[in-house]
């Protein structure tokens, strides 16, 4: 992925993100202010180019590590199989959990709203916000 439509903190953004999938620890990382480190992450995690170039370094990932998914779900059956064989239940579910996550069971429902006119104006007054807006809005509102 071309990382020029980048700043330099949002490549080092993706490149802490690829660490651990903490979108709010990878923020923080990568120098934007801990108190807003989670809008901050949101709001790169929505960002086309980054996400775009955090799936292009996952795939690329994948592929020097020839790793898919059928592999990845099969290396977790067998460690379920394991953990049964010792009559380990947390390692049981700990596996069925990770393979929930990857067949997408934990995954939030998305839905696609039209919004009217007004509500259109308001998130694009919201998503010009900066960091330290947003967090004094949220500060008003508690």
């Amino acid at each position: 992925m071309n990382t020029s439509a980048m700043t330099p903190r949002q490549a080092r953004f993706v490149d802490e993100y690829l660490i651990d999938g903490n979108g709010t620890q990878a923020a923080t990382r990568a120098g934007y202010g801990a108190a807003g480190a989670r809008v901050a992450a949101h709001r790169l995690l929505t960002n086309v180019a980054i996400s775009s170039a955090i799936e292009a370094r996952q795939r690329a990932d994948a592929s020097r590590l020839a790793v898919d998914r059928e592999r990845v779900l099969a290396g977790l059956l067998e460690a379920v199989q394991m953990a049964r064989g010792q009559r380990n239940p947390a390692g049981m579910v700990a596996g069925l959990r990770e393979i929930g996550k990857l067949m997408g069971f934990y995954a939030p429902e998305r839905v696609k709203m039209a919004l009217g006119p007004p509500a259109e104006q308001e998130m694009r007054r919201l998503e010009g916000l900066s960091d330290a807006e947003l967090v004094a809005i949220m500060k008003a509102m508690q």
